[in-house]
């Protein structure tokens, strides 16, 4: 099993501060999974596109464009 990006600690307590008043393990995991699996679908698109403008450095610019990319409507 992969080491996890964010501690289940940090996921629990957003997701009270986004107002649930208990949280159980399983949905904190499960959010865990989401956010990770996110994660790397936008840093993974971030990376072409800064191949593509001939960089190697990935830049915010290339984050915000990779999650528009990904979560257009």
């Amino acid at each position: 099993m992969a080491a996890r990006a964010f501690s289940l600690l940090d996921i629990d307590r957003f997701l009270r501060n986004a107002g649930a008043d208990r949280v159980g393990e399983d949905a904190s995991i499960k959010l865990c999974q989401l956010l990770e699996d996110s994660a790397d679908e936008i840093v993974s698109k971030a990376r072409i596109l800064a191949r593509h403008a001939g960089r190697n450095d990935v830049t915010r610019e290339d984050i915000v464009l990779a999650a528009n990319m990904l979560y257009a409507l």
